[in-house]
């Protein structure tokens, strides 16, 4: 069965899913470990971070002196938006900035020190009808409160002085204004008594009695709106949306009186003269009704200095906002979602995960040798004893079955740390015991398999080997080659002379093993296993791809010669550092790859010790489940 026959399967066995989970269990307890270990650092070792916040409602009704049209036109196009940046200006930070310091209730390292990063941290919100939410952050929480009230108080200051400075210029202007509308209606009811002098006639009674009523109406708006134009010239330019409000309205009255007016001739001549003057008067009889009316509002206002501004809620004492609590449920949940995106990867990725799935694909016939993971929790026997030797004792078996001209093994891996140069060495110390075995580091670049039983590799060939051999010969004849000091790989394993002396090694001893260096990253496994009868490819759980095992067989011309090893070990972390780890797990012992030794756990750290004891309770767990479900 190859790959893109598993992939299609449109079944996914149950009972495999929960033996993933709980196989990578150990892949879960470290992330969550791991992320919960730096965020326990970064919560200690983080600032407190305190927040306050207060709300204001703004009134709408500094406009509330003038008519109701030109108030309301006032209140729509003052929106909220200029109050928020009254409050975040530098006039009112810098007063409140400089109260807080002068106050010495505060180290110095806790104010903020200018304008800008104060605004860093204050937050000012509307809801563009009435209310301000106003917050600050601080890393004293007392501090948090203390100055945004502080903020409030500067911010209604500062609005109580616009409305009193208002008021003063509002009541000077029309002081200013009354005497010049009291000549202008002197001189209106002058002009309409000398016209009914020279008239005789009191009154008129008009036909259009409705036309004129409507016209006068529409002058009397012109008047206030030009007065109201002097009057804003005081606050307001003329670009200001107020004033080109106030402009758009009175062209607009305009029309209507000129649509009217054009229509007056048909009114007789006398008529309309007596109705101008007596509308002229009523005009400024109004206009210094309303002036006199103002003064009066503007000097209440001035003397009670009343600003439109509201505290709704105090700042209270900051609440803590960072470093949160929740912080360790997101680790948690970023766990689980690490944790449940490498499962899918597992199920859909291209690395190999199981035996049966290597079986599947190349045959199981092809596999001779495999460390597996096994459950000895279930068995009653609890001596120590070495079950990665047992295993290798039976794959020993399958090579001394080889045919005598297939005993030259080249051990073979696509990637790095697949586990070839310790399998390589673990043949050679099975085989040596009772055959004749040659054991050669050939990987040069890594010299792994030199370096961990400490040989010389300073050799430049073969020639420079031979005067030194008898070093490297144990006691039974087998022999151990370290690797060589070479410069040019390709030609130094395709040359004559190194194909002679692997030739004369294969006549010499019984066993010919090689370590070579990684098949898909180097051209050097390809050379050399040419000139070995058998291939041992190591496939490594969760590292091997099915695609590194078709770029491998394809490049061997005699499929024959191919034999399949399953390595299946873990990575774990101690004190020392990480160390490859085979997970065969008894009541009391681990067998650790690296080092070649059985502990009883004595010498563990507590870590290790908990974690297998949570393994073995997990997988107690498993086979429970793995049984009601069968």
């Amino acid at each position: 069965m190859r790959k893109q026959d598993l992939i299609i399967k449109d079944e996914i066995d149950l009972i495999s899913i929960f033996s993933v989970i709980l196989d990578n269990f150990n892949l879960l307890l470290s992330i969550l470990v791991s992320s919960l270990f730096f965020l326990l650092i970064y919560y200690l070792s983080a600032a407190n971070i305190y927040i306050s916040e207060s709300m204001l409602e703004i009134k709408q009704d500094r406009a509330s002196f003038l008519p109701q049209s030109l108030s309301q036109s006032l209140s729509q196009s003052n929106d909220l938006d200029a109050e928020v940046e009254i409050y975040k200006s530098n006039s009112t930070v810098l007063d409140a900035l400089e109260i807080i310091k002068n106050s010495n209730n505060y180290d110095e390292s806790d104010i903020p020190r200018s304008p800008d990063d104060i605004r860093k941290n204050l937050g000012v919100y509307s809801d563009k009808r009435s209310l301000i939410t106003i917050s600050f952050k601080s890393t004293n929480r007392k501090l948090s409160s203390d100055l945004l009230n502080q903020f409030n108080a500067e911010f209604i200051k500062d609005r109580e002085n616009f409305v009193k400075e208002s008021s003063v210029a509002g009541r000077k202007f029309i002081k200013r204004e009354i005497p010049k509308i009291k000549g202008l209606l002197r001189e209106a009811e002058e002009n309409l008594n000398d016209f009914k002098v020279s008239t005789n006639r009191s009154d008129f009674i008009f036909d259009t009695k409705t036309r004129n009523v409507k016209l006068e109406r529409l002058k009397n708006r012109i008047n206030e709106i030009e007065f109201k134009e002097l009057e804003l010239k005081e606050f307001y330019k003329e670009t200001h949306p107020i004033y080109l409000t106030l402009t758009k309205q009175k062209e607009l009255i305009q029309s209507q009186i000129l649509e009217i007016e054009n229509d007056l001739p048909l009114i007789p001549s006398t008529q309309r003269q007596l109705e101008n003057f007596k509308r002229e008067v009523e005009i400024y009889s109004n206009v210094l009704r309303e002036l006199s009316s103002q003064e009066i509002s503007f000097s209440m206002t001035e003397a009670s200095s009343r600003s439109n501004v509201r505290i709704i809620n105090s700042a209270s004492v900051g609440v803590k906002i960072a470093p949160s609590m929740y912080l360790f449920l997101l680790a948690i949940a970023f766990t689980f979602v690490v944790y449940v995106v490498l499962l899918f990867s597992h199920f859909l990725g291209d690395k190999i995960t199981t035996f049966d799935s290597l079986a599947d694909y190349i045959g199981k016939d092809e596999i001779i040798g495999e460390f597996p993971l096994i459950n000895l929790t279930n068995q009653k026997e609890s001596n120590k004893f070495n079950i990665a030797d047992e295993l290798m004792n039976k794959f020993i078996y399958e090579l001394t079955h080889f045919e005598s001209d297939k005993r030259s093994i080249a051990v073979v891996g696509s990637r790095k740390d697949v586990g070839k140069t310790e399998i390589a060495r673990r043949i050679f110390d099975k085989l040596k015991t009772k055959y004749k075995t040659c054991l050669l580091d050939l990987d040069y670049r890594k010299k792994g398999l030199s370096k961990d039983l400490s040989l010389d590799t300073t050799f430049k060939n073969f020639e420079d080997f031979k005067k030194n051999k008898d070093d490297y010969i144990l006691e039974n004849g087998s022999m151990i080659v370290p690797s060589f000091d070479i410069e040019d790989p390709a030609d130094f394993f395709s040359s004559e002379s190194f194909t002679t002396e692997i030739e004369e090694l294969k006549k010499e001893f019984d066993f010919v093993i090689c370590d070579t260096a990684p098949w898909k990253l180097f051209v050097d496994a390809k050379i050399i296993s040419k000139l070995f009868s058998s291939q041992l490819y190591i496939v490594c759980n969760k590292v091997t791809s099915f695609q590194d095992i078709d770029l491998f067989t394809s490049d061997i011309p005699n499929q024959d010669s191919i034999k399949f090893f399953y390595n299946k070990f873990n990575l774990y972390f101690n004190f020392l550092g990480y160390k490859y780890q085979y997970p065969y797990y008894s009541k009391d012992f681990y067998y650790e790859y690296a080092g070649y030794s059985l502990n009883d756990g004595k010498g563990n750290s507590y870590l290790i010790r908990l974690y297998m004891n949570l393994k073995n309770i997990f997988l107690k767990i498993k086979q429970t489940i793995t049984d009601q479900l069968r």
